[in-house]
């Protein structure tokens, strides 16, 4: 029965994305009709299209209509796939994820926007731009929201025991082991699962010693000995210091721990910004959660990976120029502004991050802003997502006790140089 469950649930994903591509395929576009392409969350698109009636009361001859996509980003990534390789016009404005601007840039499928800012406008971008939105040396989407990776920590239990929240990962280890002690929680939560969210908090913990996976030359550097002084200590959260449950490494994604966590049964949590919200909107968690920086390796600083979503344009629109103008209002620091009081959005606009309204509402904006000083960057490469399926199964070996760190940092490099050759190639 759980085996015809599971066939079923399958194709029924299957079919929901026969649909879409259906729908984007048939439908009659009328004349003065921008298609926005966009996978949100219900509450992130009531606030989406409240900004979009005031664009539409701003520019009458233009009519935008949503085309809203399963949440899932694997499924959306998918849709993109199908398509945009099939060079469908349908749509004109899509949100896309950071991870996939470089590979759908090189396939030819985004619009260069190179020449739609001016110096200054450009500037007022958060840094991290220049090096996830471009290129080849041209700029293909405008950031929209931004996000990195935060240690959310029950400020209640640290209080009763006079501790503050921990600088350094040994610190992180003596804290959980002595609190959960005496209280009944989980000492760290976080996301080991194979997914794309372990990659992001492998490259926080080897970006928190100083180390990476491909150097600014280009070079595979993966298999290094910081990094294997990271993936024993993540190895060790589970096994060894036993802070962590033995489950991070099949169950625990984004959703799963911030569950755990809200049920008040972790004393530490890493996270997305989204989680501010929903601990403050939940009365047993409401006043009792604090947000900080990551810990870091005693010699390395704290590291946090950029997640953010991002406004490009479809390159075979026949509406670019309105395309434009919507980007450039839904970017705009007002329409930011409002994203981020009413969905908790981080800016992507510098300025923002010093607005007293934003910071009363959002008190950890300088946290975030903190964090955006050392963010890491997910490999900015076309083939980024055979690299991260890669490391994702070989990271996941050692977490489940299946291999060696050291085996599997060879093993990554073999086969991320591989990947490399192979792509050179074609």
């Amino acid at each position: 029965m759980e085996c015809n469950f599971k066939k079923t649930s399958i194709v029924f994903v299957y079919i929901l994305v026969g649909v879409w591509i259906a729908y984007a395929f048939l439908r009659t576009k009328k004349a003065d009709e921008l298609v926005f392409s966009i996978g949100a969350g219900t509450e992130e698109i009531r606030v989406i299209k409240t900004l979009i009636n005031k664009f539409e009361a701003e520019n009458p001859a233009i009519k935008v209509t949503l085309n809203v996509l399963s949440a899932p980003t694997d499924q959306q990534h998918h849709y993109y796939l199908t398509t945009l390789g099939a060079k469908n016009e349908d749509f004109d404005v899509m949100r896309i994820d950071t991870i996939w601007i470089a590979e759908f840039a090189s396939a030819g499928w985004l619009e260069s926007l190179e020449n739609c800012l001016n110096k200054e406008e450009r500037m007022s971008f958060l840094p991290v731009t220049e090096e996830t939105n471009v290129f080849q040396g041209a700029l293909y989407a405008i950031p929209w929201n931004a996000n990195v990776g935060l240690l959310y920590y029950r400020k209640d239990l640290l209080g009763k025991y006079h501790m503050r929240p921990p600088d350094t990962w040994e610190e992180l280890i003596d804290l959980c082991t002595q609190i959960s002690a005496s209280e009944s929680v989980y000492g760290y939560l976080w996301q080991g699962k194979q997914y794309e969210g372990l990659i992001c908090n492998f490259i926080e913990f080897i970006g928190s010693n100083n180390d990476g996976i491909i150097d600014s030359a280009g070079n595979i550097i993966i298999d290094s000995v910081h990094n294997a002084i990271v993936l024993d200590l993540m190895h060790d959260l589970i096994w060894k210091y036993r802070v962590s449950p033995q489950n991070t490494y099949s169950e625990l994604e984004e959703e799963s721990s911030r569950h755990l966590f809200q049920q008040g049964k972790g004393l530490f949590l890493r996270n997305w910004t989204y989680v501010w919200k929903l601990c403050q909107e939940d009365p047993s968690m409401n006043g009792k959660v604090g947000v900080s920086r990551l810990p870091r390796f005693s010699d390395g600083k704290p590291a946090s990976v950029y997640g953010g979503w991002h406004l490009a344009i479809n390159a075979y629109s026949g509406k670019k120029e309105q395309a434009w103008q919507l980007i450039h209002f839904l970017t705009s620091h007002e329409a930011q502004k409002e994203l981020a009081m009413h969905a908790s959005w981080m800016p992507s606009r510098k300025a923002l991050y010093k607005d007293p309204e934003l910071i009363e509402k959002l008190p950890f904006l300088p946290v975030v802003e903190s964090a955006l000083h050392n963010v890491q960057i997910r490999p900015n490469v076309p083939y980024y997502q055979w690299i991260s399926d890669i490391l994702q199964k070989h990271v996941n070996k050692v977490l489940s006790n299946q291999t060696s760190s050291k085996e599997a940092l060879m093993t990554m490099k073999t086969k991320l140089e591989g990947i490399k050759r192979d792509f050179a190639k074609n």
